[in-house]
């Protein structure tokens, strides 16, 4: 039996992101399996899986916007920015709490597009080695700062020294910094305690199937039950209707020519073929005031 689709799994405690797939390859019998955006073990929460062709759409699903509940400690910190790294506490840092108002108005100069530097215990790759491995070894790390994305930020329950955040962010955003950063700019050591993705594009923690929710199923149970459809995981991109000659040119990768909805910027957009069936990915791009271009990206084989 072929299988094609994402698995939103709600990943435990203490597993890497990749025991999550292997956990999946022996369930599913299948290794053509990847997942969507890194969890390191002391996070939990969504983890979107793509299974067979599926994987060929990771990247998009993992481009998606992503919202996070982040418990940030004040008074001590980490040399990984979390709890699984060496901690170094701070206790003179009780003597002169933060109040909410200061933390709040911190919180402004991190929204928008920011300058961020990634935790140097990480997977960012520097000459072709992950720079975490450099860390280990004690070597010095120079961490390239990157530009991020953080859409909202808001403190859901706060009691020094602890702050629960909600966060929603763009692609690359390490909440992690994000935790070391804001005790930094207030003057005290912080760091991440824990996190919990609570989504992923469209796929959130409510619809989430857990690991021993998987296990107890047979397969054919579990993949109706927990798995979605390729165009599923790419739902938020507008839909472009082809037939006859376009969705010819389609399969064989040919830009396609037409009128339509013109955008300021090339978009992504999902084809759509004759009787509703799923074409594959494409990108729309202007080439007059009332004209568009399609050029396929990712293409379904017209036999699934």
């Amino acid at each position: 039996m072929d299988i094609h689709g994402f698995i939103n799994v709600d990943k435990p405690l203490g597993w890497t992101s990749h025991d999550v797939v292997g956990k999946l390859r022996r369930i599913l019998s299948t290794r053509k399996i990847g997942h969507a955006g890194t969890l390191d073990p002391a996070a939990t929460g969504v983890l979107v899986a793509g299974v067979g062709r599926a994987t060929r759409f990771l990247d998009y699903v993992q481009s998606s916007s992503k919202e996070y509940l982040a418990h940030v400690v004040f008074g001590a910190e980490s040399e990984s920015a979390d709890i699984d790294g060496r901690m170094v506490d701070h206790p003179e840092s009780s003597n002169s709490p933060l109040e909410l108002p200061d933390i709040e108005t911190a919180l402004h100069s991190f929204v928008g597009q920011i300058e961020q530097v990634p935790p140097k215990f990480s997977a960012i790759k520097i000459d072709g080695e992950p720079i975490y491995r450099k860390a280990r070894r004690g070597e010095p790390v120079d961490v390239p700062t990157r530009s991020v994305t953080v859409h909202e930020l808001s403190v859901v329950s706060y009691r020094f020294p602890d702050l629960i955040l909600a966060v929603t962010c763009g692609s690359g955003f390490y909440v992690r910094s994000l935790a070391r950063d804001i005790g930094e700019s207030l003057g005290i050591p912080s760091y991440l305690h824990h996190l919990v993705r609570t989504r992923v594009g469209d796929y959130t923690l409510q619809s989430s199937t857990s690991i021993q929710e998987l296990e107890a199923m047979t397969f054919p149970e579990m993949w109706t039950s927990a798995s979605s459809g390729i165009e599923a995981g790419i739902a938020q991109h507008r839909a472009a209707f082809l037939h006859g000659d376009h969705q010819t040119a389609w399969y064989h990768g040919r830009s396609i020519h037409g009128s339509g909805i013109v955008q300021n910027e090339p978009e992504l957009v999902r084809g759509i073929g004759s009787n509703g069936v799923f074409l594959g990915l494409g990108r729309q791009s202007n080439v007059s005031e009332s004209e568009s271009d399609i050029q396929p990206a990712i293409v379904i084989p017209e036999r699934q």
